[in-house]
């Protein structure tokens, strides 16, 4: 696997207790860039179920009202970005945590009928860069600018699209299983162009479907999309080594060979 390039690593909201980000340390001193993405829907909809705010989804996608709007913005750009950034600089990461909305970074458009929730359209990389230039990790909260202000984005695709941005070697898609299971086996690797084939089928359900869909989308911009499980230490490190694990999907696998 080529060190090539920056790599970014998706992770979910509660993934502080996850292993393989404890292969972070030893990334950087090899000397690769590496930004997160974090999301935090599990927090978000605490938050919002405690406030009396109901939760809708159409698509898969989170329904953002001005309502939901601004509560996201507390949950995932105050709490959630901000633990997580102080976890990772204490076990000696340095790190700043931001939204997509500074800089601005992630640049959207609305998506029909949901609200405030945007699909990227642009990433402006000058803040990311910054950051790296200055010894830290960013640590990005999934909030883009949009015609009326800051934009929900699913953390999958907003990580998909900083990735291919970025001119990302690698992309990361931490889960809590080993990757794409058919018959309890993983999947070790799939053409982008049969990522939907799988959803269609119903091999891929739940959280795996926006997962494949972001590593289909940043496999169709040149970046190498790898679902590891995020629970398992040396996951990242053995990937990065050149090791099968976890599910790759990557213009340069054969549709053939699936």
């Amino acid at each position: 696997m080529s060190t090539a390039g920056p790599m970014v690593i998706k992770v979910g909201g509660g993934a502080l207790a996850g292993g393989a980000l404890e292969d972070l340390p030893d990334l950087l001193a090899a000397g690769h860039r590496v930004a997160v993405v974090h999301g935090g829907g599990v927090q978000l909809t605490r938050m919002l179920d405690a406030l009396g705010i109901p939760t809708r989804f159409h698509a898969g996608l989170r329904v953002t009202d001005e309502a939901t709007l601004e509560v996201a913005e507390v949950v995932l750009a105050g709490g959630v970005n901000k633990n997580l950034a102080r976890w990772l600089t204490g076990m000696g990461v340095p790190s700043a945590g931001i939204s997509g909305t500074d800089g601005p970074t992630l640049v959207v458009e609305p998506v029909p009928d949901l609200g405030r929730v945007g699909k990227v359209v642009r990433v402006e990389t000058q803040l990311i860069e910054a950051l790296w230039n200055g010894g830290f990790v960013p640590v990005v909260a999934p909030l883009g600018v949009g015609p009326e202000g800051a934009y929900n984005v699913n953390a999958d695709s907003a990580a998909a699209d900083l990735a291919v941005g970025l001119g990302a070697g690698h992309l990361f898609l931490m889960t809590d299983v080993d990757g794409l299971l058919r018959e309890g086996e993983t999947v070790e690797t799939i053409a982008p162009e049969r990522c939907e084939d799988y959803v269609e089928r119903g091999l891929a359900a739940g959280g795996m479907v926006p997962k494949l869909r972001a590593a289909a989308e940043a496999a169709r911009g040149g970046v190498e999309a790898r679902i590891l499980n995020g629970n398992k230490k040396g996951a990242l490190a053995a990937s990065v080594a050149g090791e099968r694990v976890g599910t790759l999907i990557s213009e340069g696998v054969a549709a053939c060979k699936q």
